[in-house]
């Protein structure tokens, strides 16, 4: 990163001009300027326990803990049996679980809704319930993403 003093520029933050630094990335990325009093609070909630980090350690509901361990204990097919009787859920899991991870609310939406020929608010809500049953679980750190990675006992 470059900082540089520079004048007649406002803080991109309050607007201010007191002490303004243009801060440039070395990537090429947009440059940004930043004012001594945005800079401190900046710094102040860098170093303080104010500023919690992403939680990224993946965890799991009950639910999803209580399926896990059944499925290890199942065939896939009598897994299938028991919990994809619906069209829908059945290719809404096996696409994640084809993944492992991976995003659902974003571009896949369109190749589910082609696979299903369901609307997006129609496999929204078997998302929801697939999740809620523990069949596919949101990944932690990325809204959006679910998994499904379960070994079975026939794998």
């Amino acid at each position: 990163m470059r900082f540089r003093e520079t004048e007649g520029c406002a803080c991109l933050f309050c607007g201010g001009n007191d002490q303004v630094q243009v801060i440039a990335r070395d990537d090429g990325a947009a440059a940004f300027a930043v004012c001594a009093a945005c800079r401190e609070k900046i710094m102040e909630a860098w170093s303080s326990s104010a500023v919690v980090p992403v939680e990224k350690t993946q965890t799991y509901n009950e639910a999803t803990k209580r399926i896990m361990s059944e499925a290890a204990g199942m065939t896939e097919e009598a897994f299938e049996e028991k919990y994809l009787t619906d069209m829908v859920d059945r290719v809404v899991y096996e696409y994640v679980r084809g993944y492992g991870q991976t995003e659902l609310a974003g571009g896949a939406m369109g190749l589910l809704s082609i696979m299903t020929e369901k609307s997006a608010d129609i496999i929204l809500e078997h998302i929801d319930a697939l999740s809620d049953k523990g069949l596919i679980y949101p990944v932690a750190g990325k809204t959006g993403w679910y998994g499904a990675d379960y070994p079975f006992a026939d794998d």
